[in-house]
């Protein structure tokens, strides 16, 4: 591994690492626009210019490969002359318009200037060359052409990750500019991603468009709630408001992307009106507001009255996909160790095989759920039931009697998957005794005996399993307010009800007791 010098201070890095990388992995920023950890080197922009001994020239840090015994400089007045020159040259034409552009507070060129620029330009405005403003590109990009500085992330975005070319520079000398191929659409299932690279504000959401600063903005790390992949995702959110999900980057399951479909899925969570209070069916047949505390104690007394009449068997746990590891863990503890049922379900329709399968070469996997590895690793899966269909016969048989049910909407929907919430429904017509844990009021919920408001994505700390195996955090970004509650909490309140002593007070609690179990099991 070779060593070399940055700026006094002296590192290590594996063979063919590049200047600029040595330096961000030493924790030095060196200014660029071109250069992108998980885009193939272009090195067109000149702004990552460097000072290496013994070198005659300034090299450009990305395309340079690091030697032993290299000694680097990035702070140098020569590089600061270099990197002022080459800011000055793509301020030319700049419109100079940060206070309407949505990328202010983001935007490298506004920063970079701050740092390395702070000159006065000497072209009039009049004599600035004028491109085209506004562009509708797609149903998910805005083009300014006059805020582009020509670093290509754009054009390689699409002819290295998507593999699909809509981008590409037109025009020549001063005049060019970056478009679509016959001004097609941008209606690639991945564009926004060209809005995360760009470095400055030429490519901008339309989704985000205007809607707030980014200064404003507070973010939370968190796991994409729309497919089986787990994109690893950061929530820009307001006051109890999301503005924007972005990509946040792990090299191992979505490097720097997510798809389209998994950026937008935000809205779904303000979709319908939200449960606010538990509440259970009367004599009258007809569902009364209840306080939690009466609400826990009516469940748990009868299912355990069902339970000593049927059999514990009578009794199903229909868990959802979509909620956390911690959550579906007590779940199952509550009705399998307290209950005793062994009867478990989470497969609304082929979400176990589906969570493995590609839907594209990209990203995406044909399961729409951010936990179906995590359920089925969790025995949530039964061989006599077969899913829900399965469910469905045996209630209708009489073999079992009450189920506690989880559901939570997909956040991203097939045209297939409008049927799935239907069989849910009919499930619940199907029992002597239902309890529904779920988010929004549906019409379908006044035929269920109980009906408990909970949290959804974005609103409860936890873990979900992706389609590899692998277990990741995901944050609380905003809270629902009201006496709605996290589903880990409302399956603790049952367990301390139900007599269990172990005290669940946290996701720490949950963890130490799943470490304990999976140590025993």
């Amino acid at each position: 591994m070779p060593k070399l010098t940055i700026d006094d201070q002296e590192i290590e890095v594996p063979a063919g690492t590049t200047i600029i990388q040595a330096a961000m992995h030493a924790g030095i920023d060196i200014p660029h626009y071109c250069y992108h950890e998980d885009l193939p080197i272009d090195g067109n922009c000149r702004m990552c210019l460097v000072e290496v001994e013994k070198m005659p020239k300034l090299p450009p840090s990305c395309a340079t490969v690091v030697t032993d015994g290299m000694v680097v400089k990035t702070r140098t007045d020569k590089v600061k002359e270099a990197v002022r020159g080459v800011l000055e040259f793509l301020l030319i034409n700049h419109p100079v318009d940060c206070p309407v552009c949505d990328q202010a507070g983001e935007c490298r060129l506004q920063d970079y200037y701050m740092v390395y620029g702070l000159h006065t330009s000497e072209i009039p405005l009049e004599m600035k060359v004028r491109k085209h403003k506004a562009v509708d590109l797609g149903p998910m990009v805005v083009l300014d052409s006059e805020r582009c500085v020509l670093c290509s992330r754009c054009i390689r975005f699409f002819d290295h990750v998507t593999h699909t070319g809509e981008m590409q520079f037109f025009g020549r000398g001063d005049h060019v500019e970056i478009g679509t191929f016959e001004n097609r659409p941008l209606d690639n299932p991945y564009s926004g991603n060209v809005v995360d690279v760009c470095p400055v504000g030429a490519l901008t959401s339309r989704d985000f468009r205007f809607k707030c600063r980014v200064w404003f903005l507070l973010s939370t790390d968190s796991v994409c709630g729309g497919c089986s992949t787990g994109c690893n995702v950061r929530i820009d959110h307001r006051d109890g408001t999301i503005f924007r999900l972005l990509p946040r980057r792990n090299v191992d399951i979505n490097k720097s992307w997510m798809c389209d479909e998994g950026r937008l899925t935000y809205h779904k969570l303000t979709s319908g009106e939200r449960l606010r209070l538990p509440a259970a069916r009367g004599r009258d047949g007809m569902q009364a507001p209840m306080k939690w505390s009466d609400a826990i104690s009516l469940v748990d007394t009868t299912l355990r009255d069902i339970a000593s009449r049927h059999g514990q068997n009578s009794i199903l746990g229909f868990a959802s996909p979509s909620a956390t590891n911690e959550a579906l863990f007590l779940f199952k503890l509550y009705l399998g160790d307290r209950i005793g049922t062994s009867n478990f379900e989470f497969r609304l329709a082929s979400e176990d095989k589906d969570a493995t399968a590609e839907e594209d070469q990209v990203l995406r996997h044909l399961d729409k759920h951010p936990n179906s590895i995590g359920a089925a690793g969790l025995g949530l899966a039964s061989d006599s039931l077969g899913g829900i269909d399965g469910a469905i016969v045996a209630a209708s048989e009489g073999r079992i009697e009450a189920a506690v049910i989880i559901y939570l909407k997909p956040l991203v929907e097939r045209p297939a998957d409008r049927d799935l919430e239907a069989k849910v429904a009919k499930l619940v017509e199907s029992l002597e005794f239902s309890v529904v844990l779920t988010s929004h009021k549906a019409e379908w919920l006044a035929k269920a005996n109980v009906v408990l408001p909970v949290t959804q994505w974005s609103e409860e700390e936890g873990t979900y399993t992706n389609f590899q195996g692998t277990e990741q955090a995901a944050g609380a970004a905003i809270s629902p307010g009201g006496e709605i509650l996290p589903i880990w909490q409302v399956m603790a309140r049952l367990l301390k009800t139900s007599g269990d002593e172990r005290v669940f007070s946290s996701q720490a609690d949950i963890a130490a007791v799943r470490k304990t179990a999976s140590a025993e099991s």
